[in-house]
């Protein structure tokens, strides 16, 4: 092997696998803490109040959005909200780019740029609407798995 081949496998060895498109390290609990937030997406786009209600953890707990008229909900109140939610959305659509992702022990969040597009049934007929923001997920492990804290 020559040296300019040898040189090349010793610095690919230490490149750091990155998640494609992004710069967050490609590593097992990154991984499995986005694995969660891409069942949340899908269960968000299925509009699957159950489903979201399931990836919560018992402690979740989200301040809300005084400016917005949204108030703060806990675990207790989730699924109520969600289904009411539900209740009023014909299809959503949510595009993220994803920002950062960080692991520390048994806590994590996941901060990204969102796009969602979402239809509202109204008396004439069904309506489209968007929303763009950065947005962070908290998560935390809840029986050796990853449960949402707040960011639904």
């Amino acid at each position: 092997m020559s040296r300019t081949a040898l040189l090349l496998l010793l610095l690919a060895g230490c490149s750091h696998a990155t998640i494609p498109g992004t710069q967050i390290p490609d590593e097992p609990k990154t991984r499995a803490v986005l694995d969660v937030f891409g069942r949340y997406k899908s269960a968000l786009e299925s509009r699957d109040a159950t489903a979201l209600y399931g990836l919560a953890s018992p402690s979740y707990y989200d301040p809300g959005d005084p400016g917005r008229g949204v108030g703060p909900t806990d675990y207790q109140a989730l699924q109520g909200k969600l289904q009411h939610d539900f209740d009023k959305v014909a299809g959503v659509k949510l595009e993220v780019t994803l920002k950062d992702v960080q692991v520390k022990g048994e806590e994590a969040h996941v901060d990204y740029f969102q796009v969602l597009r979402y239809a509202v049934n109204t008396p004439s007929g069904e309506r489209w609407k968007s929303e763009s923001d950065d947005a962070r997920m908290k998560m935390v492990r809840v029986g050796g798995e990853w449960r949402i804290s707040s960011g639904l």
